[in-house]
């Protein structure tokens, strides 16, 4: 079972992909908040960077990435919309 946890230092901080029970997987993610109709924009590797970056994790960047972003806006900011760009995510409201 995954879930995230949310390190939050000062205006920025890190979201944590967390799987596993005894032996456990984690990515981190640098965020930062934004401004304006941003809310947070959560940084992530370059597609060809995932598997050297995670290599746990190979061939299995959107599936991650697609729950993160998802756990990130349910727990985070409801009312928001995720906006994908190929080095981050960010949560907007609209």
């Amino acid at each position: 079972m995954a879930k995230i946890n949310i390190i939050q230092k000062g205006p920025s901080g890190t979201v944590q992909y967390i799987e596993g029970w005894l032996k456990k997987n984690t990515c981190d993610f640098y965020f930062e908040f934004g401004g304006g109709d941003t809310v947070a924009i959560v940084t992530i590797p370059a597609e060809d960077k995932w598997d050297a970056a995670f290599p746990w994790a190979a061939g299995r960047r959107k599936e991650i990435l697609t729950f993160v972003a998802n756990e990130v806006r349910r727990t985070q900011a409801k009312s928001s919309t995720i906006v994908w760009e190929d080095r981050s995510f960010r949560l907007v409201n609209k």
